[in-house]
């Protein structure tokens, strides 16, 4: 059962996601200083215990806040769904995919930085990424509830689908000949990422197109989730800030 153990990431899924939430959980003695989210609880129908210090310092034995969330395991956004309503987002659709991620710190700052740079959704393989853990939500700062994050079972043939659907397919790659601040990032685009070990061939063959992002000739290689931000960034450059 997951759990959310930072108390922002609690308040913000009090307050944008409540139906995920099953239970909320008080360590005595801190009922004062959590006033605020019993009353949100209390707001939104959800379910609060209020245990003693003994019993929830066993219970969660790593949370530092005195407060704990429990809610339902994540859900991730239907592949099939997310394709049939791909027009609602209109012309301005950015999507953005990874060919595989493996740290689930990785994954829970790019989430944080595809909400802040007005991404709709991520696009993840079923068995080549971590999924979302307890982890990723942290790191995240709750902006998985904010995102649709879909799982597909293989990337190449989505990538096929996304193109079908008018989609500009996007791969980004040290190697590279275009630079991507030469590139139209206006029109609906998903930027194609590779994993911490690159792109894989099958899908940089599927993608329309290869950039690379411009560095230093003495040391070129990016940490994946850096290229996220800078990539994405440059697709909002382009669009006029317009969020």
């Amino acid at each position: 059962m997951p759990y959310l153990k930072n108390r922002d990431d609690i308040l913000d899924a009090l307050e944008n996601n409540p139906k995920s939430i099953r239970r909320l959980w008080i360590e005595a003695g801190f009922e004062s200083q959590y006033d605020r989210f019993i009353k949100k609880a209390k707001e939104q129908g959800i379910s609060f215990r209020i245990i003693p210090k003994e019993l929830f310092s066993k219970r969660f034995k790593d949370a530092r806040a005195h407060i704990c969330l429990e809610r339902d395991e994540f859900s991730y956004t239907d592949p099939d769904s997310f394709l049939l309503n791909i027009k609602d987002y209109g012309p301005s659709i950015f999507i953005c995919a990874f060919d595989g991620i493996y740290d689930p710190q990785n994954l829970g700052n790019i989430i944080r930085s595809a909400v802040c740079f007005n991404v709709h959704a991520i696009i993840l393989p079923k068995d080549r990424s971590c999924g979302i853990t307890d982890a990723v939500i942290s790191v995240s700062k709750g902006a998985v509830e904010r995102i649709n994050i879909v799982k597909v079972i293989n990337l190449a043939r989505y990538i096929e689908d996304l193109k079908k659907a008018g989609i500009y397919c996007l791969c980004l790659d040290e190697n590279g000949e275009a630079r991507l601040s030469d590139m139209d990032l206006r029109q609906p685009i998903c930027l194609v990422f590779g994993s911490e070990e690159g792109t894989r061939r099958l899908t940089r063959q599927r993608c329309d197109g290869i950039a690379r992002i411009p560095t230093s000739k003495g040391f070129a290689s990016l940490n994946v989730a850096t290229s996220f931000a800078v990539a994405t960034y440059e697709v909002l450059r382009q669009r006029g800030f317009g969020i």
